[in-house]
Order: structure tokens, then C-alpha cells, then sequence
């Protein structure tokens, strides 16, 4: 019952998203901004989409260092292509086939696989917040793009004065409500309370968090490992970047690499939602982000998440089987030679 209100929920919150993004756009208008664009852009998307899928395989090889069995990287490959094929009728769904779909193609225990998993996840968050953590410092450092959001005019100084007057009240404010929050949480934590219970959690995770960031160093070329990271997040970036130039918004709206960047970051948060597939919520994300950041009309930006995203599913339901069906085929001939 748990599980089918979770998937309820979900499809719900693609429902709303769908109707936030597409509320003030006719479809037909969609159709007519994806007639304009450059549809040679898709090669180089299609590239970085399985390049990014690939390298994400070969990082996963990585975590398979303890003397145990290492999965061939195809057995890997199709196992990431399997997750995300599975994420799209299910949020989350493809954490746990995966690893299983790996564990039962080289006989490993389900547990072992999945804790691979569980690192790689941690890997992914810590170098998402880092990203965003330099789109912040990007974002901050536009006053165009600040007076878009906020409606202040940052190039004058008596108006930034008051806001940065009114920021340092607020942190003050902010730093005594947490010292007190602090010494209360410390005070209810003791006992055996639910609170106290719940507050021991959160420790036991957070230990957990920063046990498996640290264990990166046990890695036998961690660099290696941070580069596949970053390249993964580079790739991503890409399959913003080169839909900006399938739209001309490069030359429209004169969208940068930078700018990339940002949208892909808020791609992340949109897709992190639990929706199906990361329906409705990466539309409206997209679409939002694009017309108040860089003042795109909707029916472009909607045009836009609509067949970047459309591109992505498309393309995972198409390769996945193909690499299921390949993977399947080599493991029964194998064990055909073995017999």
C-alpha cells in the first residue's frame, strides 16, 4: 500500500508540474517553435548522453576494488541504462534494479552491489552542491540577472546599502535562533524520547554521509575517480549547451557555456523531484529558469525542455533494450562454452 501511494504521489506531482509549465502554451505553439530548430545538434547530444551513461559505468568498475568479483564494463554499462530505463515509470526504481540486475549477471550478493551504490550516490550529491555552490557565486555576481529575480536595482548603491544593512539584521537574527535551536535540540536529544530517537538518526546518517565521502581514499586511483565524476557533469552540461544552439539561443538570447552550467543545476533540482522520468518537473524547471534568468519566451523554453527531455527518454528506451538483449545473449553463451 506504501509503495502504490509513493507511485501515486509521484504521478500526481508530474500532473501539477505539466500543468504549471504548459498552463499559458498551446501545444500547437510547441510544434511550431521545434520546426525552427536545428535538428544536426541531436548527433553530438545523442554522444554525450551514452559517453556521460558510459563513463558513469566505468566509475561504478571503480568501486569494485575489494579482491571480489569485477563486472565486465558492458555488464555495467547496460545495468546504468537499465536504472534509468526503469526511473521512468518509477521515481528512484533504478537505485535498486540496478544493482541487482549487476549482482545477478556475475553472482554477487544483492547487499554488495547495492553498497557500491549507495557511495556513488553520495559522490553525486557532494559534487552537485559543489557545482551549485559556484552557480550560486555565479548568479550573485549578475546584477542583471539578480535585478530579474528580485526586482532591486543593484547598480544603486543607497538601494544595495539598505538590502545589505537589512541581510546583516537578518543574519544576526538568524545566528541567535540557531545558537538557541542548537542548545535545545542537544538538551532534547538526551533520553529516550521519539525526538531523541529521531536526533540519533540524523547523527547515525550524517556519520554515515561523511564515512563514505572519506572512503573515496581507499580508491586505488581516486583521481581517476573524481575526473570520471566531473566528466560525467561535464557531459550533462553539454546536453544543455548544444540544444542552446539546436533553439539559436546562442545568438537569440547569446546563452553562454556558463549558462549551461546554471541550467543544469536547476535541471538536477527539477529531476530530484520524485516524478516519473523527471516528467513535468524538469519541464516547468526548465521552462521558468529560462524565462525569468534570460528572459526566453515560454513557448521557446517549453519547446526546449519539452524535446531535450522527450530526446533523453527516447533514448534510453531505445538503448537500454538493445544492451539488455546483447548482455543477456553473451552471458548465455558463455555459459553454452562452459557446459
Amino acid at each position: 500500500m506504501n509503495k502504490i501511494l509513493k507511485i501515486g504521489l509521484s504521478v500526481v506531482f508530474a500532473a501539477l508540474f505539466l500543468w504549471l509549465a504548459f498552463r499559458n502554451v498551446e501545444f500547437s505553439e510547441i510544434m511550431e517553435a521545434s520546426k525552427e530548430m536545428s535538428w544536426g545538434w541531436t548527433f553530438p547530444f545523442t554522444l554525450c548522453l551514452i559517453l556521460s551513461h558510459y563513463l558513469r559505468a566505468e566509475r561504478w568498475r571503480m568501486l569494485f576494488n575489494d579482491g571480489g568479483v569485477i563486472p565486465h564494463r558492458f555488464t555495467l554499462f547496460t545495468g546504468v541504462m537499465f536504472g534509468y530505463l526503469s526511473n521512468i515509470p518509477v521515481p528512484r526504481l533504478g537505485e535498486v534494479t540496478r544493482p541487482i540486475y549487476v549482482a545477478r549477471q556475475v553472482g554477487e550478493s544483492n547487499s554488495k552491489i547495492i553498497g557500491t551504490i549507495v557511495l556513488e550516490r553520495i559522490v553525486d550529491v557532494l559534487s552537485m552542491l559543489i557545482i551549485m555552490a559556484f552557480v550560486g557565486i555565479f548568479l550573485i555576481s549578475d546584477a542583471e540577472i539578480l535585478n530579474r529575480l528580485f526586482g532591486i536595482d543593484f547598480t544603486n548603491s543607497d538601494e544595495v546599502s539598505s538590502i545589505v544593512g537589512s541581510l546583516a539584521l537578518v543574519g544576526v537574527a538568524a545566528l541567535i535562533v540557531g545558537a538557541m535551536l542548537f542548545f535545545m535540540v542537544v538538551r532534547l536529544s538526551k533520553g529516550d524520547t521519539a525526538f531523541a530517537r529521531f536526533i540519533n538518526k540524523v547523527r547515525e546518517a550524517s556519520k554515515n554521509f561523511f564515512a563514505g565521502v572519506l572512503s573515496i581514499r581507499k580508491l586505488k586511483n581516486w583521481p581517476l575517480f573524481l575526473f570520471y565524476t566531473f566528466a560525467i557533469w561535464g557531459f550533462y552540461i553539454l546536453m544543455i549547451y548544444f540544444p542552446f544552439w539546436m533553439f539559436d539561443l546562442h545568438i537569440s538570447f547569446e546563452l553562454s557555456l556558463a549558462d549551461a552550467v546554471v541550467l543544469t543545476m536547476v535541471s538536477a533540482v527539477g529531476i530530484s523531484i520524485p516524478t516519473p522520468g523527471g516528467i513535468g518537473s524538469y519541464h516547468y524547471f526548465i521552462t521558468y529558469s529560462l524565462f525569468v534568468l534570460y528572459a526566453v519566451p515560454e513557448v521557446t523554453g517549453l519547446a526546449f525542455a519539452t524535446i531535450t527531455h522527450a530526446a533523453t527518454l527516447l533514448l534510453v528506451m531505445l538503448i537500454a533494450p538493445i544492451c539488455l538483449a546483447i548482455d543477456k545473449f553473451v552471458v548465455l553463451r558463455k555459459e553454452a562454452v562452459e557446459k
